[in-house]
């Protein structure tokens, strides 16, 4: 039973995957010009941040508010990754730079009608705050890695 409850899972995840392709193709497919594809890219999205989505999710289309959530969870994990290990793939490079486009987008502010969409959008200018606040943490301590491996030779 758990098998079957495991292939299940599997292919819900896959089609996800699939939803976040097709939103990428027509949001930032100008980022993929390179070797790694938007599938490779979609797929490693919905492997970090598919959670065991409800149906009535599934269902609906991923607008950008949904993505910048989405791409949040794997901005966290990435820059962790980064922080620790110093080494991304481009794959996990580009999830990096389509978090920050999305993060840089203007999500509408208008009147909300009930305490759970005003926290929704604080929810969504606090995830857009934290991406931009962590990117320039990240390339203030590349700029020192690269600062201290290049005087590696000059210490000698």
């Amino acid at each position: 039973m758990n098998f079957i409850r495991s292939v299940g899972e599997q292919w819900k995840k896959s089609v996800f995957a699939e939803k976040i392709a097709l939103v990428l193709e027509t949001e930032v497919g100008h980022l993929f010009c390179g070797v790694t594809n938007i599938t490779t890219v979609a797929n490693l999205i919905a492997a970090m941040s598919y959670y065991g989505l409800d149906d009535e999710f599934m269902e609906e289309s991923l607008d950008d508010a949904h993505m910048l959530i989405i791409l949040f969870d794997c901005f966290r994990l990435l820059i962790v990754k980064q922080i620790e290990h110093d080494k991304l793939n481009q794959a996990e490079h580009l999830i990096i730079q389509i978090a920050k486009h999305y993060a840089s987008k203007a999500y509408p502010s208008k009147a909300c009608s009930s305490k759970s969409e005003l926290g929704y959008r604080a929810e969504l200018k606090l995830f857009q705050e934290h991406i931009f606040e962590l990117c320039q943490k990240l390339e203030k301590l590349q700029s020192l890695r690269r600062n201290q491996y290049r005087s590696m030779g000059r210490n000698v």
